[in-house]
């Protein structure tokens, strides 16, 4: 891991998280009127509307205009990119972004591909599902997008947390919860992928609930 990187990000999202933090996208925008008064004007989160899909930016053009808002990953790319879009962003290909959404994010942030996997993305065994079976008390605001908690998907569906059709639901995470997992996985109190490429305590003595 870059912690020197990590902090940066933190800081960023810290920094300007209530408008343009988002994890539904890597980089999107909202189409709503309505919403973007309720975020640009009056504070509402952006994190809790779903943003349409940014197709393509023109190289060296800023990444994040005034109403766009994007996830972790994005913020990281914008960030080792000084902000500019890439030559790759100029091009409208949805596939071909969400992988190189996540080879700049991981370079950037020193993960490998499975750490970075269980940070950016919903389903499998990612660390915003593992955070809800272990830590519910912690972070009573996460969900899952078709069940009220991992319980009741197990009860209901028959289905593990690290099921690959079980997804978070990524509008409830907000900036300010994004910024305090980002900062437990800096110190080293969680990681991303262990053995198993689950996520895992590294210290779980420094857990507080």
């Amino acid at each position: 891991m870059n912690k020197q990187n990590m902090q940066r990000l933190i800081d960023a999202i810290k920094f300007d998280g209530q408008k343009k933090f988002n994890m539904q996208l890597f980089i999107g925008k909202l189409e709503s009127e309505y919403q973007v008064k309720e975020v640009f004007e009056h504070g509402e989160l952006a994190s809790i509307y779903k943003p349409t899909r940014v197709n393509y930016i023109e190289e060296g053009t800023s990444m994040f205009n005034c109403t766009s808002m994007g996830c972790i990953a994005g913020f990281a790319t914008a960030l080792a990119n000084d902000w500019k879009a890439p030559k790759w962003l100029a091009e409208d290909n949805a596939s071909m972004h969400v992988g190189m959404f996540e080879q700049a994010a991981n370079k950037f942030l020193g993960l490998t591909h499975e750490e970075g996997r269980n940070l950016y993305f919903a389903d499998s065994k990612s660390i915003w599902k593992w955070l809800q079976y272990v830590e519910e008390a912690r972070y009573p605001k996460l969900s899952l997008e078709e069940y009220n908690s991992i319980d009741d998907a197990y009860d209901e569906g028959d289905m593990q947390w690290w099921d690959d059709d079980l997804y978070a639901d990524f509008s409830s995470i907000d900036y300010l919860t994004a910024v305090d997992v980002l900062t437990r996985i800096m110190n080293e109190e969680i990681g991303l992928a262990n053995g198993d490429n689950e996520p895992y305590y590294i210290r779980k003595e420094a857990v507080v609930s």
